[in-house]
């Protein structure tokens, strides 16, 4: 067993974690010296904490390739982001089609307004390195409203051909929903945004910000016509008026916006413009194959492949531990973080093979996990396997 210094995080695809620099500063710094709520006063400190406000989602609709930044509508999360779509946007008897590896963010507001409103749910099929069945989705897609689908799965790492499922989507009319908790700020995201209707995101992942801050973004205003807010309330704006205001972004941001997580977020986003989304993509590709490389061939150790692109994120097993047995000694012993278990998507292991097992052990690099912490954990997952091996 090896010494190490700190903790090896390598579970980011639950959270990032540390945060970008200057993220602590920032939110550090509005909580100090501004403090106020934005669009809700005339004084000095509420104006700056609107300039904030208006700055982090300009500097987002320019990081997704989005003209109109009033078309980004802070939530509190990627998954407050896709109920305000399911849920506003879906009427009774729509039929929706998903991939059969969906996140719980997905599947489960689907499974609680499937009776509600009569929806049918189809299924495209994925194979066992999570690549869908173009064919079947063709057929899937007749006759549907919405195509809902996570671009990056987060058990697995592989990532679904946007392009082709839009290309699909439009010739039948369907509107796309794209799942972005897993991609936006780890990988390039301008040309998947031409491709969709609505991209859901989350600050605390990629975006290396504050936890509390989301978002749904909307390409057009053809769009936006179409969905009825989640949430009504106050806006600072109409302030005469009892119903809702009718403009963007008002009509779907009622209540104060946790404007420290956005102060955050801010600088996040700022940190990832300086080092090029492109470069953080490579490094968490490089990280992954130097873990491919690195297991294959230990006894006793399963990794699961996919194909096609993919995130940084994949998941192996060691299958004579219990998962949680495989968690405990990583952390204890090794000082290594992970996540390990089902991962709010059973769907994905169902498909993956790993749902009997009851999951995975996922291993999650971020822009500022090393190559010598992804050696010590190669070493670390060797040391187990054979271990057990030995017995």
């Amino acid at each position: 067993m090896q010494n190490i210094s700190k903790p090896i995080y390598l579970d980011n695809a639950a959270t990032t974690f540390p945060k970008a620099p200057g993220v602590k500063e920032a939110v550090s710094e509005f909580l100090e010296n501004i403090g106020a709520s934005a669009g809700r006063s005339g004084h000095s400190l509420s104006i700056e904490s609107g300039r904030i406000l208006f700055q982090t989602r300009k500097s987002l609709a320019d990081l997704v390739g989005l003209k109109n930044c009033k078309h980004i509508l802070f939530t509190l999360n990627a998954t407050m982001a896709i109920n305000t779509l399911l849920q506003g946007f879906l009427k009774e008897g729509d039929i929706v089609v998903v991939t059969q590896m969906e996140h719980n963010a997905i599947k489960r507001p689907l499974n609680a307004l499937k009776n509600k409103l009569k929806l049918e749910v189809r299924e495209i099929p994925c194979d066992s390195m999570h690549a869908v069945d173009l064919n079947s989705a063709k057929e899937m897609l007749k006759g549907a409203k919405l195509l809902a689908c996570a671009h990056i799965n987060n058990v697995s790492g592989a990532m679904i051909p946007p392009e082709d499922l839009s290309a699909l989507a439009k010739a039948h009319n369907v509107a796309f929903l794209l799942d972005g908790a897993q991609s936006v700020g780890c990988v390039e995201m301008k040309e998947v945004m031409s491709q969709v209707d609505f991209l859901a995101l989350s600050a605390h992942k990629g975006l290396l910000a504050p936890m509390g801050v989301g978002a749904l973004v909307i390409a057009d205003d053809f769009a936006i016509e179409r969905i009825e807010p989640l949430v009504f309330g106050g806006t600072g704006s109409l302030s005469e008026e009892e119903i809702q205001p009718l403009f963007l972004p008002d009509r779907f941001e009622s209540g104060t916006p946790n404007m420290h997580g956005i102060a955050g977020l801010q600088a996040g986003l700022e940190w990832i413009k300086k080092q090029g989304v492109e470069n953080i993509h490579r490094h968490e590709l490089d990280l992954r194959e130097q873990l491919l490389e690195g297991l294959s061939g230990i006894p006793n150790l399963k990794v699961y492949r996919t194909k096609g692109r993919s995130s940084g994120t994949l998941s192996v097993d060691i299958p004579n531990y219990t998962l949680s047995e495989i968690g405990e000694i990583l952390d204890s012993q090794y000082g290594i973080c992970v996540r390990v278990g089902l991962h709010c998507s059973p769907s994905s292991h169902k498909s993956l093979g790993s749902f009997e097992r009851g999951g995975t052990i996922r291993l999650s690099p971020g822009a500022f996990t090393t190559k010598e912490e992804i050696d010590f954990t190669i070493n670390a997952l060797r040391d187990i396997a054979e271990h057990r091996g030995q017995k």
